[in-house]
């Protein structure tokens, strides 16, 4: 197969106007999602007086419910119509989101109204995310699963860029509230998509095939290369996206540098999201591909932090940012793939509470290091323990010899 038909064949699932459908209406919401997010840290900073804090404390309130409750709503998935339950969602976030924005187009916002709108958006988030992920495999299917999360990432991918830009314009140009009304009129088009979807047939378990909490978190302990693929979101999450928080800090302050540093992270997800998805999918030792990639992603996270010139700084990053955008759409393919049709909305939730809860947690812990010893010691001792954990899950023979075309 030529390089050109293989890149080509990454977006078959193109091919299925539901699959189109679903994704146009995501790729507004995800538009006016970096939107509302970018405008609602702004917001939290000026509400707080210049509080960085502030910032940790509205991202801890927006990823709780993710942690503490994604264990539990993840079996909604497994128990009710996914389309619906995803229209449900974005009623709720349409709601939620108006509210807040009327709150600061009449000036009566406070600092608690923000962190309360961030907790409840998180509440349905915790039922989103999972349902969400067990309804791109309704539209895919077991054979195209990996292409449709590569392009939903690509998709991503392309709109974290031009989301905080459009943010900053519309800020400027209008006010704060203008990019919480435009989130909420994005959520309006998904649902328009989703109701278009109603002939999507879904796999959904019979009431006594219901799979429990325990019987999913029994199945993962059973199950080792589900196991480890757990373990990778973990020091993905913990040990690798966690580190982007601190980018700051090694910019000391300077916001051009800041925006540099992660731009580099961004184009890095991007390239591979676009270039080097096709590739990867075509690999069968996923076990081998993932620490490997964990290992690539601890290491330049090591140059990155012991590097004090910019341009390799950015190369890092850059490098960083493959290696994350890698594991996260390998991780995600392989446990939808890896799921039983009746535990897939549960396995998903516990991966939401990994893949994303975690995320202010190793925040926060890298924040209190970095203050403790220095932001280039901690990154670099991340990027060694991400090293450290990928080479012990490769000392298992299961795990560097599993094909994923024998499972």
């Amino acid at each position: 197969m030529s390089a050109l038909s293989l890149w080509l064949n990454n977006f078959t699932p193109l091919h299925s106007a539901p699959t189109r459908t679903y994704l146009s209406g995501q790729a507004v919401s995800m538009i006016g999602i970096w939107l509302q997010q970018t405008a609602m840290a702004l917001l939290v900073y000026q509400l707080s007086g210049g509080q960085a804090f502030a910032l940790g404390v509205s991202a801890l309130c927006s990823s709780a419910p993710l942690l503490l409750l994604s264990m539990f709503t993840g079996g909604l998935a497994d128990r009710y119509d996914r389309r619906k339950l995803l229209i449900g969602c974005h009623l709720v976030e349409i709601v939620l989101t108006f509210a807040i924005a009327a709150m600061i187009q009449g000036e009566q916002v406070q600092l608690l109204h923000i962190y309360v709108f961030a907790f409840l958006m998180g509440c349905v988030n915790s039922v989103y995310f999972p349902t969400q992920q067990a309804f791109l495999f309704d539209l895919a299917g077991i054979d195209s699963i990996r292409k449709l999360i590569s392009i939903n990432s690509m998709i991503l991918n392309v709109c974290r860029t031009l989301g905080p830009t459009l943010a900053g314009y519309l800020v400027a140009q209008v006010g704060m509230s203008a990019a919480f009304w435009a989130n909420g009129l994005s959520y309006v088009i998904v649902i328009i998509s989703l109701l278009s979807l109603h002939a999507i047939e879904q796999s959904r378990a019979h009431a006594h095939e219901q799979a429990s909490l325990r019987d999913a978190i029994t199945h993962i302990r059973n199950t080792l290369p589900l196991r480890n693929i757990y373990i990778c979101c973990a020091v993905l999450t913990m040990f690798g996206l966690g580190t982007l928080a601190l980018l700051p800090a090694v910019a000391l302050g300077d916001p051009q540098r800041t925006g540099l540093l992660l731009a580099a992270a961004a184009g890095g997800s991007l390239v591979y999201a676009f270039f080097l998805s096709p590739v990867i999918s075509h690999i069968k030792r996923m076990g081998l591909t993932l620490s490997l990639t964990l290992i690539w992603m601890g290491a330049w996270l090591v140059v990155s932090a012991l590097s004090d010139r910019l341009y390799l700084q950015l190369i890092a990053l850059f490098m960083f940012g493959l290696a994350t955008s890698q594991a996260m759409v390998t991780c995600t393919s392989m446990v939808q793939i890896l799921s039983p049709p009746a535990m897939r909305g549960r396995l998903m939730g516990l991966f939401s509470i990994i893949g994303f809860g975690l995320q202010p947690l190793a925040t926060l812990v890298g924040g209190y290091m970095a203050d403790q010893l220095g932001v280039a010691t901690t990154i670099a001792s991340w990027g060694l323990v991400a090293v450290t954990i990928a080479s012990l899950l490769l000392a298992q023979p299961q795990w560097r010899s599993w094909d994923l075309a024998k499972s």
